[in-house]
């Protein structure tokens, strides 16, 4: 998962305290990925204080009470809470982890402790382990702020409070994440992994959207390995990752092989599930403007497919794993 070409570790993938940790929500209405209107703040505490938390609200945008671990909000440079998802504090290129920590006192809190949109229906803020990160600790200006405390191994809460209609109140929704410390490790020999990748889609019909599923199987094939570090692979190894799609003809007129997706331009949409599947979304209903620009010929026809992924020292390329697109 990446921000603004950053690196995130998902909520899913065993996030450490020492990590960039993607905390994102999608929200679905009538199985469509919708925006709500608005988004006050998404609030951090620990599982075990969530009821307190959800206690009563504090004003008219439905805040929840009791003191947080860490808030993120996006505020106007004049102090002012924005909420609309469409306005340009929502955006993922307002994330930047190079700035100064998110000291609110500076201005400084839209730049790591905002609340980012990157898709419909898709926002996320990052609980960033590697920063002195600091969040909004009082809405009504950016003056005030508050040192995260969600930086520790635990259990998590995520609260967003969101307006999902402009005729809705604002009401709170929860998510559950935790960090760990157990994929920190130490080993008296070096690694040997062996990994098996497939595809599971074999058949795409032309002018699809469609979610191309590529299932990863990380083996230790380190013998007297404990089995604590072997499961640590199992759950969760692979945090980013990259696709290219190429065509094949076989017409002589035509280029034997046409790169329609390469590593370079997916390299910011592959998906990682807590399994180590990938998980790349390809629109193919411009897929003939496409190539018909490179000169490939029919969309139709034979394509293959492959993945890079970065596993502890290695990066590792698949094979091409053929489909077609009828």
């Amino acid at each position: 998962m990446q921000l603004n070409n950053v690196t995130l570790v998902d909520r899913h993938n065993r996030p450490t305290t020492m990590t960039r940790v993607g905390l994102r929500s999608i929200f679905v209405n009538d199985g469509i990925q919708v925006d709500p209107v608005g988004v006050s703040a998404v609030t951090i505490f620990t599982r075990a204080d969530m009821q307190s938390a959800l206690g009563t609200a504090t004003n008219n945008k439905g805040l929840v009470s009791g003191t947080p671990l860490m808030q993120f909000a996006n505020i106007n440079p004049d102090g002012g809470l924005v909420s609309s998802v469409h306005s340009a504090s929502f955006l993922p290129s307002q994330y930047n982890p190079t700035s100064t920590g998110g000291n609110c006192s500076l201005g400084n809190c839209g730049s790591v402790s905002g609340v980012y949109r990157t898709g419909p229906g898709e926002l996320v803020v990052v609980l960033d382990g590697t920063l002195a990160l600091s969040g909004i600790g009082g809405l009504g200006g950016s003056s005030t702020s508050i040192k995260n405390g969600a930086s520790a191994v635990n259990d998590y809460v995520d609260i967003w409070t969101v307006k999902l209609s402009q005729d809705s109140e604002w009401q709170v929704l929860v998510n559950e994440f935790s960090l760990f410390g157990d994929t920190f490790f130490s080993i008296t020999q070096p690694l040997t992994l062996r990994t098996r990748n497939s595809l599971v889609n074999k058949r795409i019909v032309l002018g699809s959207k469609i979610k191309l599923k590529i299932p990863t199987e990380i083996t230790v094939e380190n013998k007297d390995i404990d089995s604590s570090i072997t499961n640590i692979f199992k759950e969760s190894a692979i945090t980013s990752g990259a696709v290219e799609i190429t065509k094949l003809n076989e017409e002589i007129s035509l280029p034997s092989r046409v790169v329609v997706e390469d590593f370079a331009e997916t390299s910011s949409l592959v998906d990682v599930t807590s399994d180590n599947t990938l998980l790349f979304t390809w629109d193919t209903a411009n897929l003939q403007e496409r190539i018909n620009s490179l000169g490939g010929g029919a969309a139709t026809g034979t394509y293959t497919l492959r993945v890079m992924y970065s596993l502890v020292d290695e990066v590792i390329i698949s094979p091409r794993f053929p489909f077609i697109v009828s």
